[in-house]
């Protein structure tokens, strides 16, 4: 029977942005343009109204190589926008699809000036016979290094791109981060 692996990891935003206590919240219903924001336009599919496709960088966990692809729902609230998963495919040769789940829960809040968020990212997976013999605390804390790097990426952007995204929005510019021209 092949052993459970599970690891997660959690990071929290505050960010201000000065001078948007009113707009804020409006900017935030922009819910395809944070989500761009948020993930990189290269990387995410709108499915439709609410619903996306995000292409995680392909990442290696010992002689590991898998590539998570994520479905994910957002729900918008008056000042907040939830992002949770809803969906997860795998491209790895060495792990079924079955053997991987991936839990992906996360918010933005308006708070004044303040943008504030949460994230977590939880995986469970089956041991795969190619790692059997690595001990498995060891694989789970190279499991919560990888998660760790991949939300702090996403909070890099966040902190680097956002400032500078709602200035834009609220200036009627209608430019994205990625350069396409908002409706």
């Amino acid at each position: 029977m092949a052993m459970q692996l599970a690891f997660s990891a959690r990071q929290k935003l505050g960010l201000t942005v000065p001078g948007s206590s009113e707009n804020l919240g409006a900017y935030l219903r922009e819910e395809e343009r944070v989500i761009r924001l948020l993930l990189g336009s290269d990387a995410l599919q709108v499915l439709g109204p609410a619903h996306y496709r995000y292409t995680l960088p392909r990442f290696k966990i010992f002689q590991l190589q898998m590539q998570p692809i994520v479905d994910l729902r957002t729900t918008l609230l008056l000042q907040r926008l939830v992002i949770r998963s809803c969906q997860c495919r795998l491209n790895s040769t060495a792990l079924a699809a079955s053997d991987f789940q991936l839990q992906l829960e996360s918010w933005l809040e308006a708070r004044g000036e303040q943008v504030e968020g949460d994230a977590s990212l939880a995986i469970q997976v089956n041991r795969p016979a190619l790692l059997r013999l690595v001990p498995k605390a060891v694989l789970e804390g190279a499991g919560v290094r990888v998660l760790n790097g991949a939300l702090g990426s996403i909070k890099a952007r966040i902190s680097q791109k956002l400032l500078q995204d709602f200035q834009a929005w609220h200036l009627g510019s209608g430019v994205l981060e990625n350069g396409a021209v908002s409706p």
